[in-house]
């Protein structure tokens, strides 16, 4: 039995050890220490392995402490197994996304006549992407076959499409751009004259940039509305791992809800 609580102090102290690992591929990411593949796939990987031992050393604990009916150094075990599966759920998560999604970082409600990138050409300048559509380029999709990005984001991503509306132009475009606000991005131009607003979005972890820009025009008796996101850095072999694409649905839930 005096083995049993230093398997939950060790289990504890590797959950400590990845939350350090974690912050700490982070925090030198975005101050610039490193480049952001360096982060993600050199740094973090010591913040999913402590995870992982801390999980596994947690695990045996607890079967241990459940065959034993003893609950020794109970607050250290619970704390440490909780803990490393919650921080494992996250990479396991893009793990999967990496290998269900397509390799396309650029995705639009209209794939035809995307909107434009205006405003926020000159911050793209020195993003690894170009501020062009990215449709007509050839990229693979998860079952290996190579198609055109559009054609994969149509095939993947059916939900993704434009949004047709009565209601008056100016009206949804004032909808429009309280919902970039309320989505919390930053705004970075609103030209009511072309309909057209731009915003960035960046992830907290390590710093990871997605371009927004939407396109409000008159359509019949109404409004079509139209939204773009496009990543700067791609996280794994040009894929965005569905990150985009949640933009826009994230975007067009929030809409449906703003007046």
């Amino acid at each position: 039995m005096r083995l049993l609580p230093w398997l939950a102090k060790i289990s504890f102290a590797c959950l400590l050890l990845a939350v350090l690992a974690g912050a700490g591929a982070g925090v030198g990411t975005r101050l610039g220490a490193w480049d952001y593949t360096v982060g993600i796939f050199a740094v973090f990987p010591w913040c999913v392995g402590f995870a992982l031992l801390g999980f596994l050393v947690g695990f045996v604990w607890a079967c241990w402490a459940l065959i034993a009916n003893r609950g020794i150094a109970a607050r250290f075990g619970i704390i440490g197994v909780l803990g490393s599966l919650a921080i494992l759920v996250v990479p396991l998560a893009d793990v999967y996304a990496a290998l269900t999604c397509p390799r396309i970082h650029d995705i639009s409600t209209d794939t035809d006549h995307a909107p434009v990138f205006v405003a926020l050409r000159a911050e793209r300048r020195s993003a690894p992407t170009p501020a062009e559509y990215d449709g007509p380029n050839q990229a693979q999709g998860p079952d290996g076959k190579t198609a055109a990005t559009a054609a994969l984001q149509r095939k993947y991503y059916p939900d993704i499409y434009s949004k047709a509306d009565l209601t008056a132009p100016d009206k949804m475009f004032d909808r429009a751009v309280k919902t970039a606000y309320h989505m919390g991005w930053r705004v970075v131009a609103v030209v009511p004259k072309e309909g057209r607003i731009e915003a960035t979005t960046t992830g907290l972890l390590f710093g990871l940039t997605e371009d927004i820009v939407i396109r409000v025009k008159p359509a019949g008796m109404g409004t079509r509305l139209d939204i773009r996101s496009k990543s700067r850095e791609p996280i794994w072999r040009d894929s965005d791992i569905g990150t985009n694409a949640a933009h826009i649905r994230s975007f067009m839930k929030t809409l449906a809800n703003t007046y």
